[in-house]
């Protein structure tokens, strides 16, 4: 081998490839953990949808409306189930009457699925609607 002869050694480029093997690695982790964080950031942005939605839909009802009727006494809510929601989530609603005030009644709408672990997530969002 002549002495002037410019490159790289065998050892050399083999370190290189290891380094650089490690870097993807962390890059690849990085990644999945980024689609997984994604995902939940999904299923909560379409569960908060949900409840938006079926606040506007119960507000544009008439306060005597049989959908945001109360059977129970006062400090009682009455519970309602969407009986069509999208597919992995359940909606449901409560409502009471005269809550806090006569002629006002307090809505609870509760969004619920579950994330890949199979725990159960769930938002809420509380409304009033009143008689006038």
């Amino acid at each position: 081998m002549v002495a002037t002869e410019k490159g790289f050694t065998l050892g050399e480029v083999l370190v290189a490839m290891v380094v650089f093997s490690v870097a993807l690695l962390g890059l690849a982790r990085m990644q999945i953990g980024a689609i997984q964080v994604n995902t939940i950031a999904s299923r909560l942005t379409q569960g908060t949808t949900l409840a938006q939605d079926r606040v506007e839909q119960l507000m544009a009802l008439s306060y005597n409306d049989s959908t945001l009727a109360d059977t129970t006494a006062k400090g009682t809510f009455t519970s309602y189930t969407d009986p069509n929601p999208p597919q992995g989530y359940t909606i449901r609603w409560d409502v009471d009457t005269d809550v806090p005030s006569t002629g006002i009644k307090t809505i609870n709408i509760f969004v619920t699925w579950k994330n890949k672990a199979s725990q159960t997530k769930t938002f809420s969002l509380s409304v009033q609607k009143s008689s006038v």
